[in-house]
């Protein structure tokens, strides 16, 4: 959740975030890492796992997993879905509990690319969804004041390198 991770840098408690929250905060300094697609995630045996073109439209009918309202990923559905509703039957907190209930075969989800890794499973795939608006965009948050640790800034400089290469 991004909110949290964004006041614990503020605090000083972090020293930078990863965050996919807008660049309006004040005392913090904001860089754009990368824009994260999403994808349907979804069992094999599953009527959208072979269906050739994917829309949001095809998606709502199904029951769906969602992740809960303040998450990024809750945010970004909900905005490329309106007006659309979806056949929500379970909100959650966490991506392996979307993983072991799309698994259970109670519902569909969507996810982000850089989540995918939670759905590597025999049972499930995971389909890209060529929809414009359906983006994220996740962020370096850091407090503006200071500089990083040697430490931090070594990380940071990993992140930022494996993301654009």
């Amino acid at each position: 959740m991004s909110d949290p991770c964004i006041d614990l840098v503020r605090s000083g408690k972090a020293d930078f975030a990863l965050a996919s929250t807008g660049t309006s905060h004040a005392g913090l300094n904001t860089q754009l890492l990368c824009t994260d697609k999403f994808y349907l995630v979804c069992r094999k045996d599953h009527p959208l796992a072979t269906e050739k073109v994917l829309t949001l439209k095809k998606l709502v009918p199904y029951p769906f997993i969602h992740m809960s309202r303040n998450s990024s990923v809750r945010q970004a559905l909900d905005a490329a879905l309106h007006p659309l509703q979806t056949n929500t039957v379970l909100e959650v907190d966490q991506l392996a509990t979307v993983t072991g209930m799309v698994e259970a075969g109670l519902g569909i989800s969507v996810v982000p690319a850089l989540t995918l890794f939670h759905f590597e499973r025999k049972s499930l795939v995971t389909r890209p969804l060529a929809i414009p608006n359906l983006t994220r965009k996740i962020y370096v948050v850091r407090r503006q004041e200071g500089s990083l640790s040697v430490a931090a800034q070594a990380l940071h400089d990993l992140i930022v390198l494996r993301m654009k290469g």
